[in-house]
């Protein structure tokens, strides 16, 4: 069994022992920083007629971000596949350029394929905390709006005081609820990239399904673990807010390198686990055959002791009628 501080230690060793590494993460980075550039100057309203005006909130809001999380998850990827050559010794330094090796990939219809059935098996596991938080929101929209109408909070009439506090009471019942729900489940499905990273170079890839089974089977008992380790860089990760993502470049490769060295210490244990499991198996396999072994010589002993008595019983009432025998029977 593995603990945390080991896995942290075995990461913070490959990135120090790796050269290039800090190069994997600059191009997330720069995306992440021209995205909010482009929010930040999409905000500020033009001085002159834009014929594109009427479309740029569609683009904005709702085309842009999906197309930019959609190329930064194929990254993020690519880098922790970039990753597992390393601690698995097939990369000895690693280039910029690896981060985009997953768009070269003959497997990528499968990749995206396996990416988006698991987006989707999440946003269902979700779908409890996504509610919560509506009726969140819609609480804090109705209690702005009517204290907007009545003057302040304290002219709100009781009855709408009443419906936004059930709004909110079940909102946040519902939040609580899914998060409980969805943790879990995000957990179960944190080894769903490494396990198709293996699946595809084995050539033993049946199916999106089928791998997200996998990495549901892999980390049953293991959930708490890993949700501790995502815990552990919560520092990491205000780091990166606080400094608008700059720190990426060295959290990035930290992070990653840590989930790989988790999931090489997973197949370690499964292979742990499964071993013990055959040696089980194969004993209680031959108990029951000693048992049979046995069995057939006490039927064998116990029949022999039968004949044997059996001969002997014959054997003494022959002798007792003979004794009884009156000597006229022999005579005649």
């Amino acid at each position: 069994m593995f603990s945390i501080s080991q896995i942290r230690a075995k990461a913070r060793q490959t990135i120090n022992s790796t050269p290039g590494i800090f190069l994997l993460p600059i191009i997330p980075v720069g995306l992440t920083l021209l995205m909010n550039a482009f929010q930040y100057f999409g905000n500020i309203n033009a001085v002159y007629y834009d014929p594109t005006e009427a479309f740029r909130p569609f683009f904005s809001t709702f085309a842009f971000p999906i197309l930019y999380n959609l190329l930064i998850s194929f990254i993020t990827i690519s880098l922790a596949w970039t990753l597992l050559q390393v601690v698995r010794g097939v990369k000895k330094m690693v280039e910029i350029k690896d981060v985009l090796a997953i768009f070269n990939s003959p497997y990528l219809g499968k990749i995206f394929i396996t990416f988006l059935l698991k987006q989707f098996y999440l946003f269902l596991w979700g779908l409890v905390f996504y509610i919560g938080l509506g009726l969140s929101v819609i609480a804090f929209i109705l209690a702005f709006f009517y204290a907007l109408g009545a003057g302040s909070f304290e002219g709100i009439p009781e009855e709408s005081l009443a419906i936004i506090g059930a709004f909110f009471l079940f909102g946040l019942l519902a939040l609580v609820g899914g998060l409980a729900l969805l943790i879990p489940q995000h957990m179960a499905y944190s080894q769903v990239e490494y396990i198709l990273y293996d699946q595809l170079e084995e050539n033993t890839y049946v199916g999106a399904n089928a791998v997200i089974k996998a990495s549901r089977q892999m980390m049953k008992g293991y959930k708490g673990k890993r949700f501790v380790l995502d815990l552990s860089f919560i520092g990491w990760f205000i780091l990166v807010g606080i400094t608008i993502g700059i720190a990426s470049i060295y959290v990035l490769p930290y992070y990653y390198a840590a989930q790989v060295h988790f999931y090489e210490a997973l197949k370690t244990d499964m292979h742990i686990r499964q071993a013990s499991y055959f040696n089980q198996f194969n004993q209680t396999t031959q108990e029951p055959t000693t048992t049979e072994t046995v069995s057939e010589h006490v039927v064998e002993d116990t029949v022999a002791d039968t004949l044997v008595d059996t001969a002997v019983e014959n054997t003494a009432e022959q002798q007792m009628d003979s004794a009884i025998d009156s000597p006229l029977d022999h005579k005649e």
